[in-house]
């Protein structure tokens, strides 16, 4: 092969292999660290690894934050997600066209999680799991906390419940056993899921029964 020709076969092939990985990780990656405060830790196929400034956040992903720490992580669509401390999310789904948000699903562990979420048109299709609750929102602000070994203020003898407070537009919750029976939280209300019990009638916003240290 003559040795221009080979030379532009491999640059050829090159241009090919690098427009396939970039494509890849656009596939993938569907935001970036915007805010950190203390420590939080990433959990990516078994590799834990401290989150910085601008790191990439990909499907799958596990973040988690320590005493003391916050972190704000921004999507490709322009919602965003603050985590207070000793908490932990992972992403379960966010699939996007090119700049619209179609179907996203966050689930969160433990701790207190903080959405602010874009309005997107068509049907809600933004939703936030926890263990023992499900809520759908679409272009709203909104707290979750989800508490394990403390009892909870509606029912004492529940040790794991739910809190979803609404600063801004309405967000369905139902308990994740019976997804069917949710109830409508407009802005400035929140209702509690206690295990396996249905949310609560929406009562005005608390600040203290959202639980625990962190909330802000």
């Amino acid at each position: 092969m003559h040795p221009r020709i080979r030379l532009v076969a491999i640059a050829l092939l090159t241009f090919t292999l690098t427009s396939r990985c970039a494509a890849a990780f656009a596939q993938q990656t569907v935001g970036e660290v915007t805010s950190i405060t203390g420590v939080a830790k990433l959990d990516r196929g078994g590799n834990d690894v401290d989150l910085k400034l601008s790191m990439p956040i990909e499907i799958g992903d596990r973040l988690r934050t320590t005493a003391k720490a916050e972190l704000t992580v921004t999507f490709r669509d322009g919602s965003k997600l603050v985590l207070s401390e000793s908490s932990s999310y992972t992403v379960d789904q966010y699939a996007m066209t090119a700049t619209t948000r179609r179907q996203a699903l966050l689930r969160l562990w433990i701790g207190h999680l903080r959405a602010i979420v874009k309005m997107e048109s068509g049907a809600p299709n933004f939703q936030v799991h926890t263990p023992n609750a499900v809520e759908v929102a679409r272009g709203t602000e909104f707290e979750t906390a989800y508490i394990a070994d403390r009892p909870c203020p509606e029912d004492r003898t529940c040790m794991r419940y739910t809190t979803v407070g609404v600063f801004h537009g309405v967000v369905e919750v139902a308990n994740i056993s019976n997804p069917a029976q949710a109830v409508r939280v407009t802005e400035g209300y929140e209702t509690t899921i206690a295990c396996e019990s249905p949310a609560t009638s929406p009562a005005p916003l608390g600040m203290e029964d959202m639980g625990a240290p962190g909330y802000h």
